[in-house]
């Protein structure tokens, strides 16, 4: 019986040491813990891993664009029909009319505390390759945050063919 209550004591000793610690991963020079003690940092909008070199990734593949100049030679493959014509009216009024505005004039609610964005309606957006406005919605411009994460391949296409529809709609 002793030796029992000796054992409990040694145990029941050695959780109260280990359960009053602060638990940083360590006991004196030896490290018994690195999986949160340990991290790397990443940057904001920076993939944590890259991707193995030659490998295909599942959600889809994005071919590299090196310029705006190489990007307008992209074509839309998003053909415009009634099927998907509410969802880029609504991808561009969440992601584009805050500082664009409705009417991709160039007074959205935000434009009034920024610089205010170009008027997509003018004659140099009109004649612009849906290439180069991809390039500018996947990767920014100037003031303009780029849209890499947030918005995917196939909806920036949704999005240029509903601002080809508004410019159709508002001549200059």
């Amino acid at each position: 019986m002793t030796h029992l209550i000796k054992i409990l004591s040694i145990v029941l000793f050695i959780v109260i040491l280990f359960g009053c610690s602060n638990d940083n991963g360590e006991i004196g020079d030896y490290r018994y813990r690195t999986d949160m003690y340990d991290q790397q940092n990443f940057r904001e909008h920076e993939d944590p891993r890259p991707p193995v070199k030659g490998t295909v990734p599942t959600s889809g593949y994005e071919i590299p664009i090196k310029d705006s100049i190489s990007a307008s030679g992209l074509i839309n493959p998003v053909e415009n029909t009634l099927l998907n014509t509410d969802t880029s009216k609504f991808l561009f009024e969440t992601y584009c009319s805050p500082c664009h505005g409705i009417r991709a004039k160039g007074d959205g609610p935000v434009a009034a505390k920024f610089q205010k964005p170009p008027d997509l309606t003018s004659e140099k957006y009109i004649k612009a390759p849906d290439g180069y406005l991809y390039y500018v919605i996947r990767h920014g411009k100037l003031i303009m945050p780029p849209y890499y994460e947030s918005v995917k391949s196939h909806e920036r296409w949704l999005i240029i063919n509903y601002l080809r529809k508004i410019q159709r709609e508002n001549p200059k």
